[in-house]
């Protein structure tokens, strides 16, 4: 870039992510001096609606803060509850809520990977081009999709906005039968996963990383690599309770966006894919493991460009997952069900949603009531690392064109960002009286 060159670049929004968001660059004397990620989703106040209902209403309130990853908040709220409670819900209640989950990781991955990433890489305009002439990987994403969606719906009553899920247990267990045809149709579709996520490491990242993120994501509570936990590890090397997240995450309102912005001391994090399977990939089993340990993220390769194949290869360990844990839960007998205590208190529960973890944090009064309630988004505490991201990708390029933007669009979306989980705020400007 020109060393005189004073110039602000905008990209006014990005597509193919889910909501929407803009990007602004602002360069003085040939050095990116900021970057903006505008998340301009219309104002949601869920922290506020919740106030004032009863504990056993929270899942199907919250379910709607997203469609995509209704069931990640809602068993982030049943969590939090039941650990307030002092409620250990049974081995099966566990599998059974770990299936549906691997149902929602299997549904919204392969939407990113196909029909919202892959169009970058295989030089599509738009997915009705990308649905004609690239038919396989389309084929693989509405199969993909189906799959989620028939997990979700077994388990939770539904493709989305789980009606199945309660604290204390579910409503009703799934019939033998019926999870055996799941079975089979898990099994049936392995290999379609095994094909995509050996297309995506197919295909080079457009641009380079400059600088290692630090990761941050659940510790799984068992020893399988999964999305259940009570503490979060850090790239760093330390390990805190999930209680004790406002220590760790500092979470701020910006001027310019809609969204809160997350960072870890300050620093700029990565939550999601990539980030559990630098911290816990050598839980693997099977054919993720073998596809994970030939990448480029098994030898260290940072580039956010490989979140996408970070992302195929969890579906990949989401199905063959899956096709274990029905195979216990039809062994598994009956339990005896505890019952629920309601008690006054605070409590966190959180999930590996597939964007990265999700916080949700609530205080109760002694009818179980909500007082207070808080919510930190994996989108929210992506923000900051994006912005770097852009700002090292833009201060090492030469000039800036309409590849350069494409570059660009194609590494925000690697991160999948979910705008509409992620806003928090309505921005508000304020002007003194004497116009200062």
């Amino acid at each position: 870039m020109s060393e005189s060159e004073r110039r602000i670049i905008e990209i006014p929004e990005i597509s193919r992510v889910e909501g929407h968001s803009a990007v602004t660059i602002d360069i003085e004397d040939g050095v990116v001096t900021n970057v903006k990620l505008d998340v301009f989703e219309g104002t949601r106040f869920f922290e506020q609606i919740v106030v004032g209902h009863k504990y056993d209403e929270l899942p199907h309130i919250t379910s709607r803060v997203c469609a995509i990853c209704s069931t990640g908040h809602v068993l982030a709220a049943i969590f939090a509850v039941e650990r307030l409670f002092g409620f250990e819900p049974d081995r099966k209640e566990m599998m059974l809520r770990e299936l549906m989950h691997l149902g929602m990781i299997i549904e919204s991955h392969a939407t990113h990977v196909c029909a919202l990433a892959l169009p970058d890489f295989l030089k599509t305009p738009d997915l009705m081009d990308f649905a004609s002439e690239h038919k396989t990987e389309f084929l693989i994403w509405t199969n993909m999709r189906n799959l989620g969606a028939k997990v979700q719906t077994l388990l939770g009553g539904r493709p989305f906005h789980p009606v199945n899920l309660h604290v204390g247990g579910v409503s009703k267990i799934p019939a033998a039968d019926d999870l055996q045809t799941l079975k089979q149709d898990l099994l049936s579709s392995k290999q379609q996963s095994l094909d995509l996520a050996e297309k995506v490491l197919s295909f080079e990242p457009p641009v380079k990383r400059l600088t290692v993120p630090t990761f941050l994501c659940l510790t799984p509570s068992n020893d399988e690599y999964g999305y259940f936990g009570n503490t979060v590890k850090s790239s760093e090397g330390w390990e805190k309770s999930i209680e004790e997240y406002k220590e760790y995450l500092q979470e701020e309102v910006v001027s310019y966006s809609h969204a809160k912005r997350s960072t870890l001391n300050g620093k700029p994090l990565m939550v999601g894919s990539m980030a559990r399977l630098s911290l816990f990939g050598s839980r693997l089993k099977g054919e993720a493991k073998n596809i994970y340990d030939g990448s480029p993220l098994a030898r260290g390769d940072s580039n956010t460009i490989w979140n996408n194949a970070a992302q195929a290869i969890e579906i990949v360990q989401a199905i063959e997952r899956a096709i274990r844990l029905i195979d216990e839960i039809v062994s598994h007998g009956e339990e005896k069900k505890s019952p629920v205590k309601v008690a006054s208190g605070k409590a966190t529960g959180a999930v590996e949603c597939p964007r990265g973890t999700l916080y949700h944090h609530y205080e109760l009064d002694d009818r179980g009531k909500i007082l207070r309630a808080d919510m930190i988004t994996p989108s929210a505490q992506n923000t900051a690392r994006i912005e770097l991201d852009i700002k090292e990708v833009v201060s090492q390029s030469k000039s800036f064109d309409e590849q350069m933007t494409a570059h660009l669009e194609t590494l925000v979306r690697a991160y999948d960002p979910c705008n509409t989980c992620a806003t928090h705020m309505v921005s508000v400007k304020n002007k003194s009286r004497n116009g200062g």
